[in-house]
């Protein structure tokens, strides 16, 4: 698929769905004004607008930074495309037969529900519920899937030993570190015994970086600590799990994605950064008092040093068996 598809596909939908959505409420207030109801447009407010982005209101500054919008669905979508091609597979877990013979999912922190939507279609006999704090626009998800919207940060809201398999992508510029030791133990909570939960992150770390991309992640990594998020999380998550306890058979590993080089991955990989760059730019430049120009000036210098340089990022993977009840009680 061509990337310039991926754009034009995205933005289609979403301001397809807009402008349903916009006559709607627009029917919506002519009623009530005929109706004679009195009451302020817009009574609740909760976005903010951000040098052309859109926020989600929150007191908590890890949610604050990335934004929510048409270019924030695109970018998770690349992201997407880009583990399905990095790993070829879209699970780790030994879960095939069970996805085939129908069983419960749960996957946390879903986003636009790309893999959600995927998986639906491929494992019609499952059911797949998607859960996170804003839910974005979805059309005509697989009958066999859908979509809550949780406060993960406050725990999930289904009872223990709910789900058969339990999945979070892409999350690692929305939790904080202390979101992160919430949502870990509910996760396992809400697994069945002898159900999966996996992970999948990219690394923090740029390796055979360049000097103006060593700048900027410097830059980026001080940003990050500012509101608690913790930018290597995802080689610490295998001990994470290990010290909660409850989990057999856990593994990790990881694929190295080139920057830039090296073929198809390494150009999704580089669209990746890229947009990213773009997605936390209003952010890092109120940050560092930044131009938009300088801005744009500096990853833009960075990013090209990832073919010179022939950088590359690892994505990694943990996935874990929840112990059976009787081993727990023994």
């Amino acid at each position: 698929m061509p990337f310039s598809s991926v754009r034009s596909k995205a933005t289609h939908h979403t301001k397809s769905l807009s402008n349903s959505v916009i006559k709607s409420v627009s029917s919506k207030e002519k009623d009530e004004e005929d109706q004679g109801v009195v009451e302020p447009k817009f009574p609740i407010k909760k976005f903010d607008y951000v040098e052309g982005r859109n926020y989600r209101q929150s007191k908590k500054p890890n949610d604050q930074f990335l934004p929510c919008d048409d270019e924030e669905i695109e970018r998770l979508q690349v992201n997407h495309l880009l583990f399905k091609s990095l790993f070829i597979t879209q699970y780790f877990s030994p879960m095939e037969a069970s996805l085939k013979s129908g069983i419960k999912v749960l996957d946390v922190s879903t986003g636009p529900g790309w893999w959600l939507i995927d998986m639906a279609k491929e494992f019609p006999k499952s059911h797949f519920t998607g859960c996170d704090e804003m839910i974005y626009p979805i059309s005509a998800p697989p009958t066999n899937c859908h979509f809550r919207v949780i406060d993960i940060s406050k725990g999930l809201p289904f009872a223990d030993d709910t789900f058969d398999f339990v999945t979070q992508h892409d999350a690692l510029f929305r939790y904080s570190q202390k979101d992160w030791e919430t949502v870990l133990p509910e996760l396992i909570r809400v697994l069945k015994p002898g159900g999966y939960v996996e992970l999948v992150e990219p690394g923090g770390v740029i390796q055979d970086i360049g000097p103006n991309m060593s700048i900027w992640m410097m830059r980026l990594t001080v940003s990050l600590q500012t509101r608690d998020i913790n930018l290597k999380i995802a080689t610490q998550l295998e001990g994470m799990l290990e010290s909660i306890g409850g989990l057999d058979k856990i593994e990790a590993s990881h694929r190295s994605a080139p920057i830039g080089w090296y073929g198809r991955n390494g150009d999704i990989m580089l669209e990746a950064i890229e947009r990213l760059f773009d997605a936390i730019k209003p952010k890092l430049c109120e940050d560092w008092s930044m131009s938009s120009s300088k801005y744009d000036k500096v990853v833009q210098t960075a990013s090209s040093e990832c073919r010179d340089f022939r950088s590359w990022l690892n994505i990694h993977y943990i996935f874990a068996q929840k112990a059976q009840k009787n081993k727990e009680n023994t």
